[in-house]
């Protein structure tokens, strides 16, 4: 079983961003949210062994380090992940201190650092509030841990940003030991403080995307670079179909059949509001999965499919595939008996490919 524990508070709201979030959260929220998510917890009945665990956000990290503490002792206590469990944390620089990463370090076994940039500059068009100091001695603080593995999350097409200004950044990351990045297409999104303003040049994002698969790290998934045996396994479970158990407000769950999404609020959550059940049609789910793996490198396999919730046939799957690139550009897709993915063409034009799939 794969979890997701979503903590919904920031020290202030990013301009790019819709993930929900409550800003500055007094310390009473959060220690209803910690007693909330014990109980929740303390419910759970675990379907299968715990593969991966991913505390993401807003900001982990903006809690101190005594709701660290508890918060690393519920999931310890009732998920009871083993020595080979993914335990990722989302971390924000201005959030972090020398204790905290020591904290997180005997806890995580993967860390991510939300820099968006190294410059400035871009991080301010984003409206993203991190001073140069907090992320350098963050940046220093997490490669002095040796965590096993460090990601960090950059994003590209940004108004005023260069191919220049976005190799730096890639650049530097690389340089501090990072074994994984995420690089982001900026996207407006609805509903995002900045979205009117926040507004890409295509033709940047693709230039950039292409500098981005030379970073050194290669490419597994559109948006994701990693050294061999480094790749998110949190990410590529769920990409395949896996199972997902979603906890806290806006945390969503796929159980084979159906898909689970807690209430979008702090208060519906805590009052313990319903989720909202989605029943979804066999096929389109299968649908679903063929489509959101082929954002990966790596592709199905008849192997890997055979491992999907309900798989069909893989011979169904060749057709489905040979169908969408006759309707697409055969040229995107590399087909054969043993395998079905997209080449670097049809990776960037995934979002064409997904249209006809779903």
């Amino acid at each position: 079983m794969n979890y997701y524990i979503h903590i919904p508070f920031c020290r202030s709201k990013c301009g790019y961003c819709a993930f929900y979030s409550e800003p500055a959260p007094s310390g009473e929220a959060e220690d209803a949210y910690l007693d909330r998510l014990e109980a929740v917890l303390a419910r759970h009945e675990a379907s299968g062994p715990c593969e991966t665990v991913y505390l993401g956000g807003g900001t982990p990290t903006l809690f101190d380090e005594a709701r660290l503490e508890r918060l690393f002792s519920l999931v310890i206590r009732h998920l009871r992940p083993g020595p080979e469990t993914e335990i990722s944390i989302e971390s924000n620089p201005e959030t972090l201190t020398a204790a905290k990463v020591k904290l997180i370090r005997g806890f995580a076994n993967r860390i991510s650092l939300g820099v968006q940039s190294f410059d400035p500059r871009l991080r301010a068009t984003l409206g993203r509030d991190c001073s140069q100091q907090a992320l350098e001695q963050a940046a220093g603080w997490i490669a002095s841990a040796r965590f096993p593995h460090w990601n960090c999350d950059l994003i590209y097409a940004i108004p005023g940003q260069t191919a220049v200004d976005f190799a730096n950044d890639l650049d530097r990351a690389v340089s501090l030991g990072v074994d994984h990045l995420s690089c982001y297409n900026l996207t407006p999104e609805e509903g995002a403080r900045l979205a009117d303003s926040l507004i890409p040049d295509e033709d940047d994002a693709g230039r950039m995307w292409n500098l981005a698969g030379q970073c050194g790290l290669p490419r597994y998934e559109i948006s994701n670079y990693a050294k061999p045996g480094a790749e998110c396994r949190h990410n590529v479970n769920v990409w395949r179909g896996g199972l997902l158990t979603g906890f806290g407000p806006a945390a969503a769950g796929f159980d084979g059949k159906t898909r689970r999404i807690e209430p979008a609020s702090l208060t519906g959550w805590l009052r313990g509001g319903p989720p909202e059940v989605d029943a979804i049609p066999a096929e389109a789910r299968r649908n679903e999965i063929f489509a959101v793996n082929l954002r990966t490198v790596a592709g199905w396999t008849p192997e890997l499919w055979k491992q999907v919730p309900g798989a069909d046939s893989w011979e169904s799957r060749l057709r489905i595939a040979r169908d969408a690139a006759r309707e697409t550009l055969p040229e995107w897709f590399d087909i054969s008996p043993e395998r079905i993915t997209l080449n670097d063409s049809g990776l960037l034009f995934w979002n064409s490919v997904a249209e006809v799939l779903l």
